[in-house]
């Protein structure tokens, strides 16, 4: 077997989009760290056997669809299994010998896992003997499940001070728990001047930009949909972002012709420029997503959230007052024409999402990676305090 080298082994995953946002804004904050760093990602999907992978992302977008309800047993089933429980040593079986093959063969001095069957097989190497590095756990949400709490994980980056107590609850120790805030990309820590950006998409400057972002799975996708958008206050234009839902970019774009405050696109290249010029988000309640928002104190409506880990989330954000939570039609649109009309209301959410939000996540994350790579020449205690004031930072 041919041997390589990387510093960093990144363990992500194409369930969605999210984990691998994750992992490429930490793979660009470690070179902003040091460039000479040599981080690798490798998709856990390509791992497993491709025919399981599809059938299980059918099975849940198929459940989400027809059987939330269940769905949401399941997640709630799930959210305490024990690590020892004879389903949760099976899941950490899933792609073993792969991953072993792989990290003997690119000898990474740290692993970072953003997918949660990852950081369970990772755990049971780590126990047999067959791994020896520090693993760390991004958790791409803003809640505690079991599938991501594994004996032998190092370090847990975590969005929020709730989820501390959380892990804590579960039986882990402060001092294996960074409040990093979830990674996003760089650029998010950027500014960006809003008539530009709303000029370069064909609305006038004094308009209330809403920006909807449903995703390639047609959550905006009904038919009432346009309706909504054509009830919109009259000060408001939406930008829908369709991504690969052509249907929907198609019949959106034909009622565009006769509502021309209604704008279409398929894809933004600059996320972080839109939404600094948006002045409300219409989206569901992904991690990533509502990560991006609070970094650009951004107002946010969550429409109909999946059960599951995009409940808990939307929770989260409605408990800090940072989100409305609608599940009808009605409460979207009373919703969208309250943030977009009252500036007071608007300015307040505007404010929290500030308090909440961490622009320099990925950053966060990078320098205690880094220390991890690069410790200082001093005694074993220098180095645990060097970490524990870089996670405190």
């Amino acid at each position: 077997m041919t041997r390589e080298h990387c510093d960093v082994l990144i363990l992500s995953a194409s369930y969605g989009g999210g984990h691998n946002q994750v992992a490429k804004a930490l793979t660009q904050a470690l070179k902003m760290q040091d460039p000479s760093i040599r981080a690798i990602t490798v998709d856990y999907c390509d791992l497993l056997a491709p025919l399981l992978i599809r059938l299980s992302q059918f099975g849940y977008m198929q459940s989400l669809r027809h059987f939330p309800v269940g769905y949401a047993l399941y997640y709630q089933a799930t959210g305490k299994m024990s690590p020892d429980s004879f389903w949760q040593r099976r899941l950490n079986r899933m792609g073993y010998s792969e991953l072993i093959s792989l990290v003997n063969r690119l000898d990474p001095k740290v692993v970072i896992s953003t997918f949660p069957l990852a950081a369970g097989v990772l755990s049971e190497m780590k126990e047999s003997g067959e791994l020896d590095v520090p693993l760390i756990t991004v958790i791409t949400d803003y809640c505690v499940h079991s599938q991501w709490i594994h004996p032998y994980t190092d370090l847990y980056l975590v969005g929020s001070t709730e989820m501390v107590d959380g892990l804590i609850e579960r039986g882990i120790p402060s001092s294996r728990i960074a409040v990093t805030g979830i990674p996003i990309l760089p650029y998010f820590y950027e500014s960006y001047d809003p008539e530009t950006v709303k000029q370069a998409y064909g609305i006038s400057p004094q308009d209330k930009l809403v920006l909807f972002m449903g995703g390639s799975d047609g959550v905006f996708g009904s038919f009432r949909f346009g309706h909504i958008l054509k009830d919109l206050p009259p000060t408001a234009t939406a930008l829908v972002i369709t991504g690969s839902n052509q249907e929907l970019f198609e019949k959106l774009s034909a009622i565009s012709e006769k509502y021309p405050r209604i704008k279409p696109v398929r894809y933004i290249e600059n996320v972080a420029a839109v939404m600094e010029a948006a002045d409300v988000l219409v989206t569901k309640a992904g991690g990533i997503t509502v990560s991006e928002a609070l970094a650009k104190r951004l107002p946010m409506v969550i429409y109909k959230p999946n059960p599951g880990q995009e409940e808990a989330n939307a929770n989260y954000l409605w408990r800090h007052r940072v989100a409305i939570i609608a599940k009808g039609e009605r409460r979207l649109k009373t919703a969208i024409c309250r943030v977009v009309t009252d500036a007071r209301f608007r300015e307040r959410l505007s404010r929290r999402c500030e308090e909440l939000g961490k622009p320099d996540a990925a950053l966060r994350c990078a320098r205690i990676i880094y220390r991890m790579l690069r410790p200082l020449p001093r005694s074993a205690n220098f180095y645990k305090k060097t970490v524990r004031r870089e996670i405190r930072a």
